[in-house]
């Protein structure tokens, strides 16, 4: 399953990537630490930064208790004086049921999905 939606804002990939460290628009209380590795947080939700490369893209996963862990993507794209912002939410981890354990086992050790879940 995988979501995607786009946006164009009015304002350079520098300007919308600041916002990203302070990401009001998640919700109350949220924090995004724009690194690999960095923490996520977001009310009950919990993650990691998988991926950021400023001011061009972000990935991260995030989940809440009891639910399945997702991965987000932020890809910004300048468009003269704007941004176009992609966002693609999906549920890769879905795909071990059909595969296997073997391929959690391969990915390296923080990025087991186990960690995911906590």
């Amino acid at each position: 399953m995988e979501l995607t939606r786009e946006i164009t804002l009015p304002a350079p990939p520098e300007e919308v990537w600041e916002s990203l460290a302070e990401p009001t628009w998640l919700g109350e209380n949220a924090s995004i630490d724009l690194r690999p590795d960095g923490d996520v947080s977001v009310g009950d939700r919990t993650g990691f930064v998988e991926e950021a490369e400023e001011p061009r893209r972000l990935v991260f996963w995030w989940s809440a208790p009891g639910e399945d862990a997702t991965r987000v993507e932020l890809d910004l794209e300048e468009d003269g004086d704007e941004t176009i912002v992609r966002v693609v939410e999906s549920h890769p981890l879905a795909m071990l049921d059909l595969y296997g354990v073997e391929y959690v086992q391969a990915a390296p050790r923080h990025r087991q999905p186990e960690l995911l879940a906590a």
